[in-house]
């Protein structure tokens, strides 16, 4: 029986990455470790602390601190994750009146 030396390795196998296609080692989400790291920053840029492993060893009062280096360093624009479309106001003159059904 063969054992595994190498605990670094624990967790991550050879495989397509999900973002990129390219063939690598990935994470348990699929991720390459480039693309990972970008899945990270855009997480800080979005504040989305509570998926991001960077942010769950941050004190919360340096969070912003975090984002504004990830900011800083990596620009604003995300470069994994799409961006959410901006809501649109529904205007009550396009809202139409029901008749009761029976």
């Amino acid at each position: 029986m063969e054992t595994m030396d190498n605990d670094l390795t624990f967790g991550v196998y050879d495989a397509l990455c999900l973002a990129c296609d390219v063939p690598a080692m990935v994470n348990d989400i699929g991720l390459c470790e480039s693309c990972n790291a970008k899945m990270e920053r855009d997480l800080i840029r979005q504040r989305e602390w509570d998926y991001s492993a960077s942010a769950f060893g941050c004190p919360v009062d340096k969070r912003e601190e975090l984002r504004n280096h990830v900011i800083a360093q990596y620009g604003k624009a995300l470069e994994l994750l799409a961006a959410e479309p901006p809501r649109t106001a529904r205007s009550r003159s396009r809202k139409k009146k029901r008749k009761p059904t029976r």
